[in-house]
């Protein structure tokens, strides 16, 4: 480690950071005769070109030079770097493995012996033995291309992983009273995984703006376009009567969302459209659709089974939109899940509408979703947004999901609190006061 050491400092100086250390045996003969060797990893802080010391040995390929503030390499320090500087003074045998190796900083470097010279050797003196080993340090030329390829990916997963830290460290600048992007998105319970991708994915130091700097929400509508699908449009007249179905557990409004895209259509566009409620456990519900469709005059239909439900859309096919309402479901009950599959079969042209509380348990709207998945639905629903002081729900659920976003509510309100899900009204939502 001595040897390693003085290496280190002959080839980047006194102001090298001692970056990862690794220990191994290497040659001999089934672990006879093979001798020990250390490896250190080290790097610099960034210094004018002409003050950095030469490197005997350029590595092969294309350079990777990573750009590095200091202050993020002082953090990488204050993550655990700095104690690798003290294995010099610990006995070989109580270096711990590095569970993984820390991120670098820029210009990269591993110390060792120049090559085709031979291996440098110096003692080591194991805990509790007086016999010496062989210790050797090396120097990573580069000439196995698919080491190169390794170290190369690492450095671009390592890259992002500064992105990260970079963000982490300017944060603790920001003034007292402005709420940057990443804070404002913490407070909505977005996963911190969800953030760290935000943070590699959008403009550096974006997510450090203050949430109101219409840069900041930009570059949110960027990340949310790419990260989820939205689908808030309906396609209507095209091929015949686009036949919709809202499924979802109890409590959650379909009812009342079924009910505002049907006055949303039929007032605001005037298309001819027509009810079908296969809610028949809830008196109240069937009622309450009733009323709805007395206001908005349209046509109301009620069905028990699948084969009547078949009935009622044929009868309506000369309708430009058919909206079923279904029966709350619970997720647990099999039987009631096989129900709803077996009346949603009647006609393979449904398109499903998953239905969820904006107020639901992460862990709970999931399981919700694994499990309806059963019934295919295309695209969510989500309602009560304004129930509930954080939304991140929705972007932790959909988040690089093929299941799309279709609409938002935010009111019981009919025809009025319903919006069609973009990036940008997500983005809105996120971002409120």
């Amino acid at each position: 480690m001595k040897e390693a050491m003085e290496q280190v400092k002959a080839e980047l100086g006194s102001e090298a950071v001692i970056l990862h250390t690794k220990k191994y045996r290497e040659g001999g003969f089934l672990g006879l005769k093979s001798h020990e060797i250390v490896e250190v990893t080290a790097a610099l802080e960034d210094q004018p070109e002409n003050k950095r010391p030469r490197r005997r040995r350029e590595p092969v390929g294309q350079p990777v030079k990573p750009i590095v503030p200091p202050s993020v390499l002082n953090q990488y320090k204050t993550n655990g770097a700095d104690k690798r500087l003290d294995v010099v003074s610990r006995p070989q045998d109580s270096v711990p493995a590095p569970e993984k190796p820390l991120p670098r900083a820029s210009e990269p470097a591993v110390a060792a012996a120049p090559t085709p010279a031979p291996a440098v050797t110096a003692p080591a003196v194991p805990t509790g033995k007086a016999a010496p080993a062989e210790t050797t340090a090396r120097l990573a030329t580069g000439s196995g291309n698919s080491e190169d390829e390794q170290k190369i990916k690492q450095l671009e997963d390592e890259l992002a992983q500064m992105k990260t830290l970079l963000a982490q460290v300017m944060s603790k600048d920001q003034p007292a009273d402005e709420v940057t992007l990443q804070e404002a998105l913490r407070r909505q319970d977005i996963d911190e995984s969800v953030l760290e991708d935000m943070a590699a994915k959008m403009p550096a130091g974006a997510t450090l703006r203050d949430c109101l700097d219409p840069e900041a929400r930009a570059a949110l509508v960027k990340y949310l376009g790419g990260a989820l699908r939205f689908d808030g449009q309906m396609k209507i007249g095209r091929n015949g009567a686009l036949v919709v179905a809202l499924i979802g557990p109890t409590g959650v409004g379909k009812t009342t969302t079924l009910a505002k895209i049907a006055a949303r259509f039929v007032l605001e566009k005037g298309i001819k459209a027509a009810l079908i409620t296969a809610d028949t456990y809830r008196i109240s519900a069937v009622e309450q659709l009733k009323t709805y469709s007395d206001i908005i005059g349209l046509p109301l239909e009620i069905v028990y089974t699948p084969d009547e439900l078949r009935v009622a859309i044929h009868k309506h096919r000369d309708k430009d939109l058919v909206l079923i309402d279904t029966a709350g479901r619970s997720q647990h009950n099999e039987r009631q899940m096989q129900e709803l599959e077996d009346l949603l079969a009647v006609n393979n042209s449904i398109k499903k509408y998953l239905v969820l509380s904006a107020t639901t348990k992460t862990r709970d709207a999931a399981d919700i979703l694994e499990k309806f998945s059963a019934c295919k639905p295309d695209d969510v629903i989500f309602t009560k947004t304004d129930e509930t002081m954080a939304n991140g729900l929705i972007v932790n659920l959909l988040a690089g999901k093929e299941t799309g976003l279709a609409f938002l509510t935010n009111g019981q309100s009919v025809p009025d609190d319903i919006v069609p899900a973009t990036p940008e009204t997500l983005a809105d939502l996120l971002l409120r006061e």
